[in-house]
């Protein structure tokens, strides 16, 4: 399976002290977007992983598909001027 990481972001949660950190990768061969969870408390840093997950492309948020969209343009060029 090749997938590539595409997005990183922080969430907060209803704990001041505790982050989650959700990682965003897309996967060649389905198409699907594949995630994974993990909770920080940021005094420590300590990573927890809470989860793995997939969404389908079309449930994606909007600035999501933007972001994927640019993130495989800008691959594929690079795949054409290596050509």
């Amino acid at each position: 399976m090749a997938t590539s990481f595409f997005h990183e972001e922080t969430i907060p949660t209803d704990d001041v002290t505790v982050m989650e950190l959700v990682r965003y990768y897309y996967d060649d061969i389905s198409a699907v977007i594949l995630t994974r969870s993990f909770r920080i408390v940021p005094t420590t840093t300590k990573r927890e992983f809470l989860d793995n997950g997939h969404i389908p492309f079309a449930d994606l948020r909007a600035d999501l598909k933007i972001l994927l969209i640019r993130f495989l343009y800008h691959r594929n060029d690079k795949d054409k001027v290596a050509s």
